[in-house]
């Protein structure tokens, strides 16, 4: 082999050595057991907590973890309208907190304004002809029923006036107490979750979700158009492990010992029962945001994620038909087989040329 070929047979491995590099750099991130970390180009994070219920999982489907679809913002998933290129719902596996109490977590870029919890099971879709009225189900009906989501969920912060839960709280006094402690030097109330208060120059006092956890209300579910269940909750305050119960423990304020006063501890419950098919459920989710066009607007269910206009659900639709973790990095292999085919063309070509 002469000296010129070898010099381009290394040239050639060079630049595909680069091109890898650069390639495999733009994938978002997950780790070896496939859950979701931020990618490289991901700045800021704060930590949002799910809890499961125990119901959510299948055995049959395999379904044991919680996962998580956003199409807005930093590493979005894939959407329907070409906006986002991601993994397809059921989007990332959530990394594990406590696997026994089915309390899962996120490092979740900031600049994400909403996403949708589930059980990460891919339903399928359903679809109903308008002029027979036969349903057919993509893959099954039970599979589609096994397939849980929440609706989506606002999970950027709250202000005062659009958060029915908290406005309501301690007789309406909730963020009048918040806005005290965070303007006065008596700081008790805003407890270990100080950082979290803040003040919007539109929307007055708020807080972040960081370091909240999700709970569904088992009863206070809603039907999209396309037949799917979806369930609402509320973020509320993560305490984490009461060492001296051994339980661990959420609640209404962001001041532990002022809560339990208050009677609002309560203990994490994976065990939480949905209501039973034949009860009247559909109410309307407590996070909802105000429709002031300048903030983040939360779709109501059954929407497209993609266009809080579309009433077709991304999450009801099938993109993917497995259940394993999704690679967001799935173009960049693609990619990669790209230039690796290239590159082994060129060297071919060249040793044939110089044969």
């Amino acid at each position: 082999m002469s000296k010129k070929l070898i010099s381009i047979i290394v040239s050639c491995a060079l630049v595909l050595s680069l091109a890898l590099v650069g390639v495999i750099g733009v994938s978002a991130a997950i780790d070896t057991d496939g859950r979701y970390v931020p990618s490289e180009g991901v700045k800021e994070t704060h930590k949002v907590y799910f809890l499961m219920p125990e119901s959510w999982k299948s055995e049959k489907y395999n379904a044991h973890d919680a996962g998580a679809y956003w199409w807005n913002g930093s590493d979005a998933c894939g959407s329907l309208d070409g906006t986002s290129v991601g993994p397809a719902w059921p989007g990332y596996k959530m990394q594990v907190e406590n696997a026994e109490n089915n309390i899962f977590y996120l490092d979740l870029p900031t600049d994400v304004p909403n996403l949708d919890f589930n059980n990460y099971l891919n339903g399928g879709q359903r679809t109903e002809d308008a002029a027979t009225g036969k349903v057919t189900y993509e893959f099954t009906e039970e599979q589609f029923k096994a397939a849980k989501q929440t609706a989506d969920v606002s999970c950027q912060y709250y202000s005062e006036g659009d958060n029915e839960y908290y406005d309501s709280l301690l007789d309406g006094e909730f963020w009048a107490k918040a806005q005290e402690a965070f303007d006065g030097d008596d700081k008790t109330f805003l407890g270990k979750f100080a950082d979290n208060f803040f003040e919007d120059p539109d929307w007055g006092i708020s807080m972040y979700l960081t370091n909240m956890i999700y709970v569904i209300d088992p009863t206070n579910t809603s039907v999209s158009v396309t037949g799917k269940e979806t369930y609402a909750g509320e973020f509320y305050f993560y305490y984490g492990l009461n060492e001296e119960t051994g339980k661990y423990e959420y609640g209404s304020l962001p001041n532990y010992d002022m809560a339990k006063e208050a009677g609002l501890v309560q203990t994490v419950d994976k065990n939480a029962k949905p209501a039973t098919p034949d009860q009247p459920t559909t109410t309307t989710p407590s996070n909802n945001n105000n429709t002031d066009p300048t903030k983040n607007t939360v779709p109501t269910a059954g929407q497209n994620p993609t266009s809080s206009a579309n009433a077709v659900s991304t999450a009801d639709t099938a993109n993917s038909t497995d259940n394993s973790a999704v690679q967001t990095g799935a173009t960049t292999a693609a990619a990669v087989l790209a230039v690796l085919l290239v590159a082994g063309g060129a060297v071919l070509y060249t040793r044939k040329r110089f044969e």
